[in-house]
């Protein structure tokens, strides 16, 4: 008797957790379609509230209306650049589209050049590998922005694709030590044993002891996470 008692409080026991994890699901559904409507209001505080509690949810659904607010004529800034970065955290050909749509819109970057540094930042994303991202964020190395060239030399090393890997070496020899620096890390992080050479004549000849430490660490790094390939 006690044994077939025990039975059934462990069978309400499930339910009752079977019961939570769907309401939970509901509560999460309703969630997102209520904070869609609050970014579509009329009112900019709410849509300010509303963006900031988008952060870090994936869910398909916020895709096109947080591309809204970011081109939307009149949308606050903040706004727009919130969108940008919760839009970088999901993965997605819809939202690869959006971002390379903001990077190259001369209108958005006139008006606000904070617009193009996030964007860059939010494209910096390992299943960004292999695709025109890589080539869209190459063509721009050349600005004369330097906190731009800077996060655009981070978001290529973030990516790991070995192409930006010939575009990257020249600016190991660049004045700036952000930009010497950031592109160190890059090449790291990318791993491709082409960029040893160069890592090894800044290791050998730069004039910041710092800098040369940290080419020194890179090459090191990227002969390690090459030594179980090839066999």
């Amino acid at each position: 008797m006690s044994c077939h008692r025990g039975k059934i409080i462990l069978l309400l026991f499930v339910l009752s957790l079977l019961c939570i994890v769907i309401s939970g699901g509901m509560a999460a559904a309703d969630t997102v379609d209520e904070l869609i409507k609050k970014l579509q209001t009329g009112d900019q505080e709410t849509r300010m509230k509303a963006v900031k509690e988008m952060a870090g949810l994936k869910d398909e659904k916020i895709i096109d209306p947080l591309a809204d607010s970011i081109f939307m004529k009149g949308e606050d800034w903040y706004i727009k650049i919130r969108a940008i970065r919760i839009l970088g955290e999901i993965d997605s050909p819809r939202v690869q589209e959006v971002l390379l749509t903001v990077f190259n819109d001369p209108f958005l970057n006139n008006e606000c050049p904070a617009i193009k540094w996030n964007t860059t930042i939010a494209l910096g994303r390992k299943y960004h590998k292999g695709t025109r991202v890589v080539d869209a964020l190459l063509s721009a190395l050349d600005e004369n922005n330097l906190l731009l060239r800077e996060g655009l030399i981070q978001s290529l090393g973030k990516i790991g694709d070995a192409k930006a890997v010939p575009y990257l070496l020249p600016k190991l020899n660049d004045k700036s030590f952000a930009i010497k620096f950031s592109t160190i890390k890059a090449l790291e992080n990318i791993g491709d044993p082409q960029a040893i050479p160069s890592l090894k004549k800044i290791s050998d000849t730069d004039g910041d002891p710092f800098i040369s430490r940290e080419a020194g660490s890179a090459i090191n790094n990227i002969r390690l996470s090459n030594s179980g390939q090839g066999g």
